[in-house]
């Protein structure tokens, strides 16, 4: 993987982020981009193993399906949990799997302690005061920083 696409990639997963925290939603057109950007990268690099691409992808997919089921998270981050597979691939996908259960704990733990001691009218404060109101933990935040670290392994490790 060159730098220039995790380079995109990260820049790209970095705004849906934003969008997830700030809307409870994760837009189409981001993951449309990173579609573009995954396809681009595909043509460029020619990988024989694309189609394990594919498969992490499809399994992520079933995953955050399954996960939307039990309401635990939205359809926009299963779909989100689609596009990190493809980019990530199968020998990073396992980075990714145990990096997203550590950064949900933490997510989790810090909106669960920030609401004893939290009391700022700084307006990401406010946000974070209105989540825990609405008892809403947007995945994606933990998503995208678990597909962040996971791709920074990748250019470390190629």
């Amino acid at each position: 993987m060159s730098f220039a696409f995790a380079g995109l990639n990260i820049l790209l997963l970095i705004y849906l982020a934003h969008r997830d925290f700030w809307h409870l939603h994760v837009p189409n057109r981001g993951m449309f981009a990173l579609l573009v950007v995954w396809g681009a990268q595909l043509y460029w690099m020619q990988p024989d193993d694309w189609f394990f691409n594919l498969l992490t992808g499809a399994g992520f997919f079933a995953v955050g399906i399954l996960f939307w089921r039990w309401r635990k998270i939205s359809a926009s981050e299963a779909k989100l949990l689609l596009v990190v597979g493809l980019i990530l691939g199968w020998p990073c996908c396992l980075v990714f799997v145990v990096l997203l259960p550590i950064t949900l704990i933490l997510q989790f733990a810090f909106l669960r302690r920030w609401e004893l001691t939290g009391r700022s009218h700084h307006i990401v404060l406010r946000r974070l005061r209105l989540l825990i109101k609405k008892k809403r933990l947007p995945a994606g935040l933990s998503i995208v920083a678990a597909a962040i670290i996971s791709q920074f392994y990748l250019l470390l490790t190629s």
